[in-house]
């Protein structure tokens, strides 16, 4: 799994990933806070524990996912959530 997949998850509209690059802000790209703060969800149970707070600021691109993802890390698909 990478950042994008991880983000793809956690987002109302995926689609909205095709056209962003790796180090474009989340947010300014329009996604919420509450996306945001499933994502880093995401991230801990994907990782198996808590970020700390730096890591959790960290999370602002996909890239930023992308660094805190083990290489060659493997998550189980998760239950597709509304974040509206």
């Amino acid at each position: 799994m990478n950042g994008r997949a991880l983000l793809a998850q956690c987002i109302s509209a995926p689609a909205i990933l095709d056209t962003l690059a790796d180090d474009e802000d989340l947010r300014e790209a329009g996604l919420n806070s509450g996306e945001i703060v499933l994502a880093v969800m995401r991230l801990e149970d994907t990782i198996g524990r808590a970020l700390d707070d730096d890591e959790i600021t960290s999370i602002t691109t996909i890239a930023g996912i992308d660094a805190l993802l083990p290489a060659g890390e493997t998550a189980p698909p998760a239950p597709v959530q509304d974040a509206a």
